[in-house]
């Protein structure tokens, strides 16, 4: 499927524009025309991509669900509903995806249909808890539960970006004040102390030796980097690649852990969602390969999906993959066996989520020592480096 930016003309002469997937033009040119729209001209946007709109943020489609889990609740119509909260919205990208689902919905088009057709404001894990709420009659409750989901996503993003910004930040001076000291206060350093036809001592030395090395096979280093950046960018173009590498973090110490059980929080969170809605199981893991953001579990949940189509229980699925916590099999195969699956992923991703939360502050708790360490290990350095033979030539001299 190809992403097309189109302008076409509607029954009353007004012209249109929107964003749309179709195999081709004349693809396109059939799915407008079936909705009453003749196309005037349409663009691959893979061809530009630098023009390419993005998507939606999670934050608009957060509040968006609210208001629709409100405006289902009270009775108000849909179209209705809808064009109070793009007036609301006073134009943007988002107030131009709400003129085309009042202008789809109006044409005779379930909701659901209509958010299909825009891919960029809504995933296909969204459009499909919609599609099953309408089916079942209960809209106003798959609003709620993406709204709840969104809200809970970003929050977990939030809380992550907390946790790694201190690290990052540190590190970073760190890295500014280790240059700056060794392009700039190592080579003075050195400059006085040959002036004054002294020894040097073996740690400035050393730094001395490391300066001129760079200086005289910087090519070297430069060439490895690139080497190392080009051959990371060249490999990331290989799906085998990129599914190796998602395997090989979740073996990461400390971190792989908490990755591996963050995925399956989202995992539980989206699954009780989906089920909520409706959507049978084996449907719901076709769903969840686009939810999970971890390579490797969208394969096992493709196996788990598979199996179940087989006739396997979700349990022994899960089991037989080798990729879930006991701890998540046994709630799942007691939820099963007792009828009260919904509950058991309510009370497995509550735990999951203690879990995390838990971890992440442990993490943080940790990184802040460690950080202290790295920085008093660096203070050593220049003490003994710089201070120690100034401290020296000036005992000398005195």
């Amino acid at each position: 499927m190809t992403l097309y930016r189109y302008q076409a003309w509607d029954e009353r002469g007004r012209l249109l524009s929107g964003v749309e997937e179709a195999d081709s033009e004349e693809d396109l040119y059939g799915q407008l025309k079936a909705r009453g729209l003749l196309l005037k001209k349409a663009r691959n946007l893979k061809k530009g991509f630098l023009k390419r709109p993005s998507r939606i943020p999670l934050e608009i489609l957060a509040e968006f669900s609210h208001q629709m889990a409100f405006i289902m609740r009270s009775g108000v119509s849909m179209v209705s509903g809808m064009g109070d909260l793009k007036r609301q919205l006073k134009g943007g990208a988002f107030s131009q995806v709400l003129d085309g689902l009042i202008r789809e919905v109006t044409a005779g088009s379930t909701l659901s249909q209509a958010m299909a057709r825009q891919p960029l404001a809504f995933p296909s894990y969204y459009v499909a808890v919609i599609h099953a709420g309408e089916t079942a009659g209960s809209l106003d409750e798959s609003f709620r539960d993406m709204a709840v989901y969104l809200e809970w996503l970003l929050q977990l993003r939030r809380q992550v970006k907390q946790a790694l910004t201190y690290p990052i930040i540190v590190m970073v001076l760190i890295s500014i004040a280790l240059a700056i000291f060794v392009t700039v206060v190592v080579p003075r350093l050195v400059s006085f102390i040959k002036e004054l036809n002294r020894p040097m001592p073996l740690p400035t030395q050393a730094l001395v030796w490391f300066n001129e090395w760079v200086a005289a096979n910087w090519y070297i280093v430069v060439g490895l980097m690139a080497t190392a950046i080009l051959g990371t960018i060249v490999a990331w173009r290989f799906p085998a690649f990129r599914l190796l590498w998602d395997r090989r973090k979740l073996g990461l110490p400390v971190l792989g852990e908490l990755m591996r059980e963050l995925v399956l929080l989202r995992f539980v969170k989206y699954l009780r969602v989906l089920y909520r809605a409706g959507i049978q199981v084996h449907q719901s893991f076709q769903i969840l390969q686009e939810v999970v953001p971890n390579r490797y579990y969208r394969v096992i949940m493709a196996q788990v999906g598979d199996q179940i189509m087989e006739g396997e229980s979700l349990a022994e699925a899960m089991e037989s993959s080798g990729a879930f916590p006991p701890q998540v099999e046994r709630s799942i195969r007691v939820g099963e066996q007792t009828g009260t699956l919904e509950e058991a992923l309510e009370q497995l991703g509550t735990h999951l989520e203690r879990t995390i939360d838990a971890k992440i502050k442990r993490l943080v708790s940790l990184i802040e020592p460690m950080l202290l360490m790295f920085v008093g290990a660096i203070l050593i350095l220049v003490i003994v480096s710089v201070l120690w033979p100034i401290y020296t030539i000036l005992g000398e001299l005195g």
